[in-house]
């Protein structure tokens, strides 16, 4: 019995192995090819997420080049990001999908807000607006989804496996008890 409980204890606290879904926001790029601005991203989220939204995705990357200086475009930068269908290959085509992202770099004397979509200041395009101006793309981004298999090696620790691990050890230390 011992040694039933303990293959179940050790079953349930492995870490789940589950595939992972990547969307890559294609490359964009702002103005003329000469202002060397240009926006690109990903999100990824657990195969298995069925709501897709901040709250779930598993990351987060999006990156700005503007007049050859890169920003790394963080979580906390976020005003807004809605997702509304990602399986359709363009992001921010459908009613209120989009986003507004602020980056604020103490070298240099202004702002950046950056929008795509509906749910942004560029309504169906994508632009960085900043002192002097602003810079669009005159479209949005192109999604390409990839599915990274569960037989992969990405890990995606479950939080109910490790509660069950904890309730199964509590039991098996109560258990312990009443027999001495």
């Amino acid at each position: 019995m011992k040694s039933l409980i303990a293959a179940v204890f050790v079953l349930f606290s492995a870490p789940s192995f589950a595939g992972v879904i990547t969307y890559d926001f294609t490359r964009l790029v702002l103005g003329d090819e000469a202002d060397q601005t240009s926006l690109i991203g990903q999100i990824t989220f657990d195969e298995n997420e069925t709501q897709f939204d901040m709250s779930t995705w598993l990351s987060f990357f999006f990156q700005l080049e503007f007049n050859g200086t890169t920003y790394n475009i963080l979580e906390d930068h976020i005003a807004d990001f809605a997702i509304v269908d990602l399986e359709n290959g363009v992001f921010g085509d459908e009613s209120g999908e989009g986003f507004q992202l602020f980056i604020e770099d103490s070298s240099v004397p202004y702002e950046f807000t950056i929008s795509s979509g509906l749910a942004g200041l560029g309504a169906s395009d994508s632009c960085v607006f900043f002192e002097n101006g602003d810079r669009c793309a005159g479209g949005l981004f192109q999604l390409v989804k990839t599915v990274e298999s569960t037989n992969g090696s990405t890990q995606v620790n479950e939080p109910a496996s490790f509660a069950t691990a904890m309730l199964i050890l509590l039991a098996l230390t109560s258990f312990r008890k009443r027999k001495l």
